[in-house]
């Protein structure tokens, strides 16, 4: 387990609950609710920084960190708008991953349910901006942590879920009363999306970026459609969307999409073992329906942590409402169609993220086997899935094909929702528009991935992120000439864990020292655009 320095274990505290479970921080955090109300989150922004580290790639790793704390916490206040802040924070569904003997994750659960109430009379406190839609987007995820609370909890359950009722009062106030969701602007959207990763952030290059993304994805995207309908040559916009309408059908009921994806995990896993893609590959992973607390999302991975030793990791799908109509429940289940969910299965677990999560197991120092940028593990996964294809995965049938450059394209169109919302160019409905219009969604898948925009903006670095992995691939194949091979890339990049992306070409060697830190909650520097 990490022994936590000051200066490391301030900056985890800030993200104890994510850090708990994806780093694997059970001896610090288990059992534990860090103090979210206002006055909790200031102390924990004050303690951030200390002497500097003797190692230059820590140092630069850990600053950054830093800075993105005082962003998120102190120029952008997520903890006074952002529900999912003190949700995850109260959620109890990790402690049912095997890390750990079932005795003593159930007393750790224990600790943590007894803790409830006074941490959500902090969330309680600390939500005071809320808006009516990014409330009502976590009510199912509140109300449906009552769940989590069992018969033998006795009075720690009562008390637990009296203090849960309060919380859902209160998002439930918001969602009637509050104002719609507000853009954080031209200045607070650079701040946040350049605070961690040392990478020039220009919003109207990013802009550039999504469109010449979107139109490549669109000519892989129409090249699939050629080789499954090649008879359709004489309006191919046509029959690309008479393809996309036939391979959204293709899906069985909820159990059936769980169960084909198990198996899209381990045929990807054989792929990269017997390729050598990369170092380690995740061949455990359990697919499952989301818990209660996580149904916010359609899906979520749950990795076997670096500093684990056992255990498996969970992919969690989320299935139709109930409450649905038999349109919307049909809508839903097209988004986890058969060609979508293999791409998931690479995104998610190999060569994705829980293969990237047993990588950084190897890794031998506490900073990089910890800390995670979401930039740099979020465009590796993207990555993955086109590498994937290039490497000739799946390449039998044009369906892995269509169903990649489909995936991409609908995150090329978070990445303009995004920036749209948040600078005023678009409203929540012509957001809803654009991904059915360009991402292929409809109904509740639509408007799911408009919303998440409006709550996540971050979810740009998708595509950013995969733009920048290749840009290093390309760094790399120039620097290293005949020396490369794709092994040896991924090799080397993984040996630094999940770092911010700006530091990763000088690290390994094969381009220019990074760009000057910003100063605390600064806005990123204004460069020419993501490099």
């Amino acid at each position: 387990m990490a022994e936590l320095f000051p200066r490391l274990r301030h900056v985890c505290d800030l993200d104890a609950a994510y850090l708990r479970e994806y780093s694997g921080l059970h001896d610090e955090y288990d059992g534990t609710i860090v103090d979210l109300s206002p006055a909790g989150v200031a102390s924990a922004l004050a303690a951030l920084g200390g002497p500097a580290l003797d190692d230059a790639h820590d140092e630069a790793q850990l600053a950054a960190t830093e800075n993105a704390m005082r962003t998120r916490f102190g120029r952008i206040r997520q903890h006074r708008w952002d529900p999912w802040v003190h949700i995850e924070a109260l959620d109890l569904s990790p402690y049912d991953r095997p890390y750990d003997d079932e005795a003593v994750r159930v007393r750790a659960r224990r600790r943590h349910l007894r803790l409830w109430p006074d941490a959500v009379d902090n969330a309680i406190e600390a939500l005071d901006e809320l808006s009516s839609s990014v409330a009502g987007m976590f009510l199912p995820a509140a109300r449906g942590m009552a769940a989590e609370v069992r018969a033998d909890d006795g009075e720690d359950g009562v008390r637990a879920l009296a203090a849960l009722e309060r919380l859902t009062a209160h998002l439930e106030r918001a969602a009637r009363e509050a104002a719609p969701a507000a853009g954080l602007g031209r200045a607070d959207l650079t701040a946040l999306l350049g605070c961690e990763d040392r990478v020039p952030v220009d919003l109207d290059e990013l802009a550039a970026m999504a469109d010449s993304e979107y139109a490549r994805m669109s000519d892989i995207l129409d090249d699939a459609a050629a080789r499954l309908d090649p008879a359709g040559a004489d309006d191919p916009a046509a029959r690309t969307r008479r393809l996309s309408a036939r391979v959204r059908a293709d899906h069985g009921d909820f159990p059936r999409i769980l169960a084909d994806t198990q198996a899209q995990v381990a045929l990807a896993a054989r792929f990269v073992r017997e390729r050598e893609l990369v170092p380690v590959v995740d061949e455990a992973c359990v697919i499952e329906p989301s818990p209660p607390a996580r149904s916010w999302a359609a899906g979520r991975v749950s990795w076997t942590a670096p500093w684990e030793t056992r255990g498996h990791s969970l992919f969690h799908v989320t299935g139709p409402s109930p409450h649905w109509s038999l349109d919307d429940h049909r809508a839903w289940l097209s988004r986890f169609n058969r060609p979508a969910m293999a791409v998931m299965a690479v995104h998610e677990i190999g060569p994705g993220h829980c293969s990237h999560a047993l990588m950084m197991g190897k890794v031998d120092r506490p900073i990089r086997k910890t800390l995670w940028s979401e930039l740099f593990f979020e465009g590796w996964a993207h990555y993955a899935e086109e590498m994937m294809w290039e490497e000739g995965y799946q390449d039998d049938s044009p369906l892995y094909q269509f169903g990649m450059a489909q995936e991409a394209m609908m995150r090329v169109v978070r990445v303009q929702a995004a920036l749209g919302i948040h600078t005023g160019a678009l409203t929540l409905d012509d957001a809803i528009a654009l991904f059915e219009r360009k991402a292929f969604l409809a109904g509740p898948a639509a408007r799911a991935e408009a919303l998440r925009g409006v709550w996540e903006p971050t979810y740009i670095r998708y595509t950013w992120g995969k733009v920048l992995m290749r840009r290093l691939r390309d760094q790399a194949k120039s620097a290293w000439g005949s020396g490369f091979t794709l092994p040896r890339f991924h090799r080397e990049l993984m040996a630094f864990g999940s770092p911010p992306v700006g530091l990763v070409a000088s690290a390994m060697g094969i381009g220019p020292a990074p760009l000057p830190q910003p100063g605390p909650g600064a806005p990123a520097d204004q460069g020419s655009g993501p490099a």
